[in-house]
């Protein structure tokens, strides 16, 4: 048993966390390992996050894997991405631009769900910083203050952050000329 699992007292989240290690660890080294390009530090990047999951375990339903997965393998790449960060003492700025959150996309004689597959593709075509704080915020229901933790930036940053992959959504939705302004 990995000692980072002693800390957990209670006996049901420490089974939780060990099946979340069991399953996605693989997959964590993996992710990782692409972007620090060095085993060592993947692995502590693993550990890393893995510290950041277990505080965060309540919310994790091992049911769904899919979105259990998809919250692991962002955590990973966010971490990995900060000690890329770190380790190259370079900083790293996100400037797409700022638009003002003017308007509401409108649905214009499209069903419902060709409306959630067209977001849902606008969405994957986001830049990954974008669609990873937009499934946190919005399929995953985390606060910003719990995103800040997740991701290792401050809550002030989180809100910029949303508000930068809504206007890029929107920009990216009105673009395919799917939806229109109001």
């Amino acid at each position: 048993m990995l000692p980072i699992f002693l800390t957990i007292e209670n006996d049901s989240d420490r089974e939780k966390a060990e099946e979340i290690y069991r399953r996605y660890s693989g997959t964590m080294l993996y992710v990782a390992e692409g972007i620090l390009r060095e085993r060592q530090l993947a692995e502590d990047a693993v550990s890393e996050a893995f510290v950041k999951i277990i505080r965060h375990l309540e919310k994790i339903d091992l049911l769904d894997c899919n979105r259990t997965r998809g919250f692991v393998v962002i955590v990973v790449r966010n971490t990995a991405l900060n000690m890329l960060r770190e380790r190259n003492r370079t900083v790293h700025l996100d400037d797409f631009g700022d638009c003002p959150d003017t308007a509401e996309p409108v649905f214009d004689h499209v069903s419902a769900k060709e409306a959630c597959d067209r977001i849902a593709d606008a969405v994957a075509a986001l830049h990954k910083s974008y669609s990873d704080i937009l499934y946190l915020k919005a399929v995953l229901e985390y606060s910003n203050q719990e995103i800040a933790e997740i991701l290792s930036i401050s809550p002030e940053n989180v809100k910029i952050c949303l508000f930068r992959a809504r206007s890029a959504l929107k920009r990216q939705l009105m673009k395919e000329g799917d939806f229109c302004e109001r």
